[in-house]
């Protein structure tokens, strides 16, 4: 007969037997719980952004919530996008899919618009403003807050101050309408967002101040820039991606450029051919604006370094 003592050892020998047991099964009803336990504090989906300048200010509403996923890492141009499978499963997994519109993101309205995802649309935000494309034959547009044709409205609506805060106001509204638990995080980061944007602007006002250089664009993307700044752009090479570029228009560039004393040509890239062949015939300086940030690798600060990028060489290019 065993005594007490030994009794005692006997068991705790027992129990320590079944202890990598007791383990095994504890660690299996956790992993059988733990699914439900994040879907039921996980949002269902991620925020999905379609183009870098966009995402980066998106990517500042949600800091601390959520980090949103971009949809278009390269491309040459969010009109002609063919996505890839995965991206495409990543527009049918998003619970919130954030884009300019179908005037910028063509390739992407029928899609989009099969999705039962909450689409937040830039283009429809209060207070944006938007302009008509200008064409060779007049330069002229409107300010009207509702253009007669979706299809002539420039899409270029992020390069305006005014309108990314206009822009990063309805993102903000339309996520904290979807995730109100999170509604004071979503408020203090809109009115941080807003007030980088606003010291930003303050600093290119300086720089730019009273700017009447005249100057050409090769494609004419910047005109919500130009416009805010009252900078003196005289002509584009190129008023639409889709038509080539005339011989008669080319003669009429190259002679705009000698009546009107013109010194400065921005283009974006890929530079195109035209571009060094105006630059070798004549005195023209060329500087390159990257309005997408396509050689940006830090998508959260890329509208951001968009401007900065495009005040700097607007600056450099106008300078006497």
């Amino acid at each position: 007969m065993l005594c007490t003592d030994d009794t005692l050892l006997f068991d705790m020998r027992q129990t320590l037997k079944h202890i990598p047991i007791l383990r095994s099964i504890s660690v299996y009803l956790l992993l059988l719980v733990l699914p439900g336990i994040a879907d039921a504090s996980s949002p269902n989906g991620p925020v999905v952004v379609t183009i870098k300048p966009l995402y980066s200010l998106v990517a500042q509403l949600t800091e601390g919530i959520e980090e949103p996923v971009l949809l278009m890492k390269q491309m040459p141009s969010p009109h002609h996008y063919s996505m890839r499978p995965s991206e495409r499963r990543l527009l049918s997994d998003a619970r919130v899919i954030v884009w300019i519109g179908p005037q910028m993101e063509t390739s992407l309205s029928k899609i989009i618009s099969q999705q039962d995802s909450l689409v937040i649309t830039a283009m429809q935000a209060d207070g944006v403003k938007r302009l008509e494309r200008r064409t060779k034959h007049g330069h002229q547009h409107t300010s009207d807050e509702t253009p007669s044709s979706q299809t002539n409205t420039d899409p270029h609506i992020w390069l305006s101050i005014k309108n990314a805060i206009a822009i990063s106001k309805h993102v903000s509204k339309q996520l904290i309408s979807s995730d109100p638990a999170n509604t004071a995080r979503y408020q203090a980061n809109l009115q941080q967002l807003i007030n980088r944007i606003t010291r930003l602007s303050a600093n290119i006002n300086t720089d730019l101040d009273g700017n009447r250089q005249p100057y050409i664009t090769y494609h004419d993307a910047y005109q919500y820039f130009e416009e805010e700044h009252q900078l003196n752009h005289i002509d584009s090479i190129s008023f639409d991606e889709e038509a080539g570029i005339s011989l008669k228009h080319l003669r009429h560039i190259e002679s705009s450029i000698r009546n009107n004393g013109i010194r400065c040509l921005l283009y974006q890239p890929p530079k195109p051919d035209i571009v060094d062949t105006l630059s070798k015939q004549t005195e023209i300086k060329i500087f390159a604006l990257d309005p997408l940030g396509l050689d940006l690798e830090d998508e959260k600060e890329a509208w951001f370094k968009i401007i900065q990028a495009t005040a700097a060489s607007f600056k450099q290019c106008l300078a006497n």
